[in-house]
């Protein structure tokens, strides 16, 4: 099988290495880069010949931000091209478009790189929503924000300090606010709930970063035998669903409080299986790589399953409530994850969110 990569950072690299050291039946025929750098025999900075070579089957993009890549997908699933992406933010732009191109022209969309890096989470998710009803997901989906909540955690750093240390290991951007807004775990979330639900996800849900945190807060809650992640959190009752992206509230001997340094872990429960909790690197050139080659293993060998978004879930804020722990000195409960955010955003503080029980 023939492909090209969109894109020659540190996934287009490292997925290129592995295929050069597996013979696995994949090979890279042009690699598109912005002009100017494309030099090389397999280079190329025009899409369009990508797009014109019958040869190449399959699309690996791996680009940043959701433009160009979103405009490169669609158009390479109109062409009748597979198409295997890393990129959460051109997927949650356009995600139901997309999987309906993708059904239309006969091909395959696939991206278990873009959530959780080399875990396995959106395959087994899609596969536990075949038979179960999915009644909850969390995860922490964020490696960027949970180094600096972990180094602030076990070596009393200040998130000035964390923030700094995380972008010199090149686990920040120097804008770091999709990490540290919520806005990469957004992206995520939506994927996720859209693929846990089988149904279009509402695109207005609250996301609440970890930005104004400060030392001292986080050793308020330590004081109480707590800890703060960075989440995902959403529950699911008959056909109503919330969705919410916040530092959440954990004790210090959860496992969640325990998820140490750039890693992650995302859980699901179903009304079968109970629940299941992945556990890996969220980040990274090979554990991306590695993702994005079990995707073009399924397409090499025509296993991929197609994802319809066909039910008719309602989104319901009321469903996720609990306790908002704010900057200033205020704690409010039994109060929904959007009027708490909405609170923090309007008097501009940090809000920490502790989940009702379930």
């Amino acid at each position: 099988m023939n492909i090209a990569l969109l894109g020659y950072g540190t996934v287009g690299k490292s997925v290129a290495e592995l295929l050069t050291k597996q013979d696995i039946g994949i090979t890279i025929k042009k690699i598109l880069r912005r002009p100017g750098a494309a030099a090389g025999p397999l280079m190329t900075d025009s899409f369009d010949e990508i797009l014109a070579d019958p040869d190449i089957s399959c699309i690996m993009e791996a680009l940043p931000g959701k433009e160009p890549a979103l405009g490169y997908i669609r158009d390479a699933l109109r062409a009748g091209k597979h198409v295997v992406t890393s990129n959460k933010a051109a997927l949650a732009a356009d995600f139901p478009t997309l999987l309906s191109l993708a059904k239309e022209h006969n091909v395959s969309l696939l991206y278990e790189a873009s959530c959780g890096g080399g875990i396995p989470w959106l395959e087994n998710l899609k596969k536990a929503a075949r038979l179960n009803k999915i009644t909850a997901l969390s995860g922490i989906l964020n490696g960027t924000s949970n180094y600096i909540l972990d180094k602030m955690d076990t070596e009393g750093c200040t998130f000035e300090e964390a923030l700094k240390d995380a972008q010199a290991l090149g686990y920040a951007e120097a804008d770091p606010t999709a990490d540290i807004g919520g806005f990469d775990v957004y992206n995520k979330a939506l994927i996720s709930c859209s693929l846990a639900y089988q149904t279009p996800i509402c695109t207005d849900f609250p996301v609440c970063g970890i930005e104004k945190l400060t030392k001292e807060i986080l050793n308020s809650f330590h004081a109480k035998s707590k800890s703060l992640r960075l989440m995902m959190l959403s529950v699911r009752k008959d056909n109503h669903y919330a969705v919410g992206v916040a530092p959440v509230v954990l004790p210090s001997n959860s496992i969640e409080a325990n998820v140490h340094l750039n890693y992650n872990c995302a859980s699901l429960t179903g009304d079968l299986v109970g629940e299941l909790k992945f556990y890996g690197q969220g980040a990274g050139g090979y554990p991306t790589a590695d993702a994005v080659l079990q995707d073009l293993l399924q397409i090499r060998d025509n296993t991929a399953q197609p994802v319809c978004l066909d039910q008719k879930l309602l989104y319901d804020d009321g469903l996720l409530t609990g306790t908002g722990y704010f900057a200033d000195g205020k704690i409010l409960s039994g109060k929904s994850l959007a009027e708490l955010t909405a609170l923090a955003h309007q008097s501009n503080v940090f809000m920490a969110f502790e989940p009702d029980p379930a």
